[in-house]
């Protein structure tokens, strides 16, 4: 089996699906976005409820396609923030999730997550170098890294940045500084950017530490 390299002047993964980008990429990529004069929109995705204070806390959020249906740093076939900082899911595709599920333990007082990869075929790459039972195999990450190695340490990278919100959460959470329930059962309640409430109780937390 070959490894996977990405088509020259291919693009396609910019143009497929908004970007789904953690809390504290929404604060890099709009600064990285003013910086270069580009406009982008972003949308909360994951919730949690916080009782205490009665709001929402965004742990993922989707970074939209422009007008043009294309991510809105994509210039031609060039990524603008490539060598700045390129999202996550850009540089772990097309190695990619495919469930994400949170489950709050009440008892306990703990975030948990579980994860499951994908391979994506939309990317012709993968279509042209994985038959239909390599793709299905790639859902075992010891064997996807041999095909992916750089792709699949990004996402396992990925896995440690949202285990690290549910991690500090949890621990607010058992030191009853926050009472957490699911974000959808409280769907009218005002959202907070996930990276912003942390640092309400853990300011020492910054994007470097992130990033």
């Amino acid at each position: 089996m070959r490894t996977f390299s990405c088509a020259p002047n291919c693009a396609l993964c910019c143009r497929v699906s908004p970007v789904t980008v953690l809390p504290h990429e929404v604060y890099i990529l709009s600064q990285l976005a003013e910086e270069l004069g580009v406009s982008v929109q972003f949308s909360p995705a994951y919730t949690l409820a916080e009782r205490y204070s009665g709001i929402r806390i965004a742990l993922s959020y989707l970074m939209h396609l422009d007008s043009e249906g294309k991510c809105p740093f994509l210039s031609g076939t060039k990524c603008l923030v490539h060598d700045l900082y390129k999202p996550l899911t850009c540089r772990s595709f097309p190695y990619l999730p495919k469930v994400i599920k949170y489950e709050l333990d009440p008892v306990e007082r703990e975030v948990r997550m579980e994860i499951n990869f994908v391979i994506s075929t939309l990317c012709p790459v993968v279509k042209s170098d994985l038959t239909p039972s390599d793709v299905l195999r790639m859902g075992n990450i010891k064997i996807a890294v041999n095909y992916a190695p750089r792709e699949v340490k990004v996402a396992e990278e990925t896995v440690e940045k949202r285990m690290f919100y549910a991690r500090v959460l949890s621990e607010l959470w058992k030191e009853d500084q926050v009472d957490l329930e699911d974000g959808r059962e409280r769907p009218l309640w005002p959202i907070v950017n996930g990276f912003s409430f942390i640092r309400r109780f853990r300011p020492e937390i910054t994007l470097k530490d992130l990033m």
